[in-house]
């Protein structure tokens, strides 16, 4: 666990937002399983594929994992990319049994034991991060207006644009805006 704890601390930003997402997945799936209702589990599990991991996490990690030299940060990408697949397959064996199989075979090769003999993922509080994933969230409702925006208005997001104006409803989010400013900036084109 110490050893989790050090290398989290090395993770970027983003790759401790999908852990902590993934943590707060995990818990969710738990106690849907526990309330018999696999089907709300099924839909955690596809939205946080779909829309976290695939549509934001890897689309914009992927400069970190197509470096050609060999880096921290590139390691970090994969590992915590390694992770949440890994722990995808154990949370929907019940559900999908033959995927998650495939899956965890994919990630282990064939001589690991079955996906089915595996623990079922604990979840750990201490890198479930609800600041940043607020934030984040943010980030991600704010990026897709504005590419709607954008398209609405038939300007590509080749072509940069001076400034987006984003109303402050209060402190708080006027420090979550500010924190992940950068990032809507890059996703965007816009300058300011």
């Amino acid at each position: 666990n110490e050893s989790n704890a050090c290398a989290h601390s090395l993770r970027s930003e983003l790759d401790q937002w999908i852990i902590s997402k993934l943590n707060s997945l995990v818990l969710t799936v738990e106690e849907s399983m526990e309330d018999y209702d696999p089907t709300r589990a099924g839909r955690a599990i596809m939205g946080f594929v779909t829309d976290q991991l695939s549509n934001w996490y890897v689309r914009l990690s992927r400069r970190r994992f197509w470096k050609s030299q060999a880096s921290e940060d590139k390691k970090a990408a994969y590992d915590t990319l390694f992770e949440c697949l890994e722990r995808i397959s154990v949370l929907m064996a019940s559900i999908s049994p033959f995927y998650s199989e495939w899956l965890y075979q994919a990630l282990h090769g064939s001589e690991e034991r079955s996906v089915h003999l595996t623990e079922f993922p604990k979840v750990n509080h201490e890198l479930i991060n609800h600041e940043l994933e607020e934030s984040m969230s943010i980030a991600q409702q704010t990026c897709s207006l504005l590419l709607s925006l954008r398209k609405k208005e038939n300007i590509r997001v080749r072509q940069p644009l001076q400034k987006a104006m984003i109303p402050v409803l209060d402190e708080t989010f006027e420090r979550r805006i500010k924190h992940i400013e950068p990032l809507i900036k890059a996703e965007v084109n816009i300058k300011e």
